[in-house]
């Protein structure tokens, strides 16, 4: 659905006459309790003929005034206007423009106020399935879903003007090959429905919006958008799609684009079944209505909470590009901080000021760079510029956390692992040989990269599958690089039957990724054949999926081994064999040291380090030893003593930043035996 707001202005000749027609026909303050006759016109049209709803909201003298909703794919603004001219002659029309639906809601309200319409203004929201309350707001609980709109156009905008404001947002290699693909003159310049959609990676929000400032526009010029409308969706929960308000989003922006945001409500988790059903729910959506309405999903860098395989249920109704954010020299990094400062108001500022914020020297700033040194400059800003009694206030400085290193990097920086690091080099150097021998015209083969962690808990094996399949993905081995995650609940059927299928399922979410079957020995059981049965169709899928997917097998080690012999054709098929050691006490200190440099805290000096030797020594002789999950909940407990003694020791007494992040010997006292043994027995 698309909404317009336009203007009629009479000549004087033709106020005249229509004055002497009598001034119900147009509606008047005077007029209390007479209907306008044309509204009732343009509704019964609109009822019976598949003709746009044109409603007759208000007059200034020889100004009426207009707003529309139309079907985006049987109507447009000419046949909106047409309709009011055949009903009001002599006018010339002015102002038109496409508004959104608050925009729209609100001048049918108006002209119910002015006693215009010829039935209750709900009655036209109805008929048009819009919500009568946008965000499903109510006193008693909060709103499920948060909704803001915007109106492009694609006047002024053309290839070059494309092309230099992606320049402007240090736009990435890929983002630059769809505005080409966009400008092709192999497309038709006509609307024939959406032959892709889009996911945006960045590291915030305004990064994802000026993306999509670029791509809106350009799209609209080139016809493959109805209408400018974007609806986006934000702070999504469970219960969202329940709402029937919700599900009005998708038939109210048909002709438009809706924007879904992938950081959603983390009070109950992304695994939990509510999230990934709202998440099936838009998916399907998207194969309902993706031919008419474009869909961009935003997916916020550290902020997204959705699962893998949850927005796997999405991607898998249509074809997605995906766009990220860019990168720069600091000659562009400085362009683009200068412009988001310029949009602020702030004056008496320079260049330099802005400079600072930036990171220390680099060779290459991403965007997410730039927009963490913007909103530390903003923040500083609103004591120079805004509050300006904060001016001189001496004010504690926080540092913040710097940002995630790129996926290889934070492999590289793990503690550990020199055989995994060891293999990821060897799939990355072969993907490169790969594609270089494919840009020279020789054969090659993608060989099949089936992986099995072994381990005990806490060895990693997770979150080594996850930053492997980023690193797959930066190298174009894996399309989506997305992870779907799973164990035996999630294979095995409870019915003859069903355990083939749902293996399928999980294979098919999982395509251009990488499927994680963890504590996968769990499918070996003597007294039920369904596990058998779903590792026989593992096998064969591993097979008929073997260009497609990557599954990651993990386990106990000596599990593991009594799950390699359940099928002669599972070992064969798969191509590295890891092992992930369990840490000696020197490697866990160094997994706490990385721990307390990402929640900025620090120990005091040697003492307490080997205060933390003795603990994970003391640790490692416990049969349900955690590894790093015994380090982090040594650690917790070490920061909720030293919360404690902080606030003990320190009542009405000032503290400095320096003793609110340091750990000593005493935080380490982890109530003798009781709460040692609850240490350990925390292993997940």
């Amino acid at each position: 659905m698309i909404f317009y707001k336009f203007i009629g202005v009479c000549s004087e000749e033709n106020y005249k006459e229509l004055r002497l027609k009598g001034i119900r026909e147009i509606g008047t303050y005077e007029a209390k309790g007479k209907y306008s006759p044309a509204n009732v016109y343009f509704h019964n049209r609109y009822k019976v003929e598949d003709a746009p709803l044109v409603t007759f909201c208000d007059r200034n003298e020889r100004r009426m005034f207009f707003v529309a909703a139309c079907d985006a794919q049987k109507n447009d603004l000419k046949s909106c206007i047409d309709a009011a001219a055949n009903r009001f002659s002599g006018l010339t029309f002015t102002g038109e423009e496409e508004i959104t639906v608050d925009e729209y809601m609100h001048e049918i309200c108006r002209a119910q106020a002015l006693e215009l319409l010829d039935c209750p203004a709900s009655s036209y929201f109805r008929e048009l399935h819009i919500s009568i309350e946008p965000n499903g707001f109510n006193f008693f609980d909060s709103a499920p879903y948060t909704i803001s709109e915007r109106v492009y156009t694609g006047k002024g905008v053309d290839k070059k003007r494309s092309l230099s404001q992606l320049s402007d947002i240090m736009a990435s290699d890929g983002f630059y090959e769809e505005i080409e693909r966009i400008y092709s003159p192999e497309n038709e310049k006509e609307f024939k429905g959406h032959p892709v959609h889009y996911l945006i990676s960045a590291g915030d929000k305004a990064a994802a919006n000026d993306m999509i400032d670029v791509l809106i526009p350009a799209l609209m010029k080139n016809k493959r958008l109805l209408g400018g409308r974007v609806c986006d969706v934000q702070k999504l929960t469970a219960k969202a799609y329940r709402e029937e308000n919700f599900q009005n989003i998708f038939s109210s922006s048909q002709g438009g684009t809706v924007v879904f945001n992938l950081s959603i409500d983390s009070t109950i988790g992304s695994q939990a079944t509510g999230y990934y059903e709202i998440m099936e729910y838009i998916g399907k959506k998207l194969g309902e209505y993706g031919n008419n309405t474009l869909f961009i999903f935003v997916d916020i860098s550290g902020k997204r909470n959705v699962s893998d395989g949850a927005l796997a249920a999405i991607l898998a109704h249509s074809d997605v590009i995906h766009i990220t954010e860019g990168y720069g020299d600091k000659k562009k990094a400085r362009e683009y901080l200068k412009r988001l400062a310029q949009k602020t108001g702030y004056k008496d500022y320079k260049i330099s000021d802005l400079e600072k914020f930036l990171p220390a020297e680099k060779a290459e700033y991403t965007v997410s760079d730039i927009f963490t040194a913007y909103n530390r400059w903003y923040g500083s800003g609103l004591k120079t510029h805004v509050y300006r009694a904060y001016k001189e206030q001496d004010m504690a400085k926080i540092e913040l956390k710097k940002r995630t290193c790129a996926p290889y990097e934070e492999l590289q920086k793990m503690v550990g692992l020199t055989d995994v690091k060891r293999v990821t080099d060897e799939i990355i150097a072969t993907a490169r040989m790969n594609k270089l021998r494919k840009s020279m015209g020789l054969e090659y083969q993608n060989a099949a990269m089936h992986m099995l962690f072994s381990g005990n808990p806490g060895t990693a094996k997770t979150t080594v599958a996850r930053l492997i399949s980023e690193i797959l993905k930066d190298e174009e081995v894996l399309k989506n690089g997305h992870i779907v995650e799973c164990g035996r609940q999630d294979l095995v059927g409870r019915y003859v039957g069903w355990t083939a299928k749902t293996v399928e399922e999980k294979f098919r979410a999982a395509r251009g990724g990488i499927l994680f079957i963890d504590e996968a020995y769990s499918l070996v059981d003597e007294h039920n054949s369904y596990g058998a049965e779903a590792i026989n169709t593992i096998v064969q899928m591993m097979e008929n999926y073997r260009n497609e997917v990557v599954v990651i097998f993990a386990g106990y080690p000596e599990k593991m081994k009594e799950f390699l012999d359940q099928n002669e054709g599972l070992r064969s098929r798969i191509a590295f064999h890891l092992n992930f050691p369990d840490y000696n006490s020197s490697e866990l200190l160094q997994i706490m040291e990385l721990m307390l440099a990402k929640k900025d805290y620090t120990l005091a000096g040697e003492e307490v380090k080997s205060k933390c030797l003795e603990i994970f020594e003391r640790g490692a002789e416990n049969p349900n030893f955690g590894n790093g999950r015994f380090v982090r909940n040594i650690l917790e407990m070490a920061i909720m003593r030293q919360a404690n003694r902080i606030f003990r020791d320190y009542a009405e007494k000032e503290i400095s930043k320096e003793d609110a992040s340091t750990l000593i010997p005493e935080d380490f006292e982890i109530l003798e035996i009781k709460s040692e043994a609850r240490a350990m027995g925390m292993v997940g």
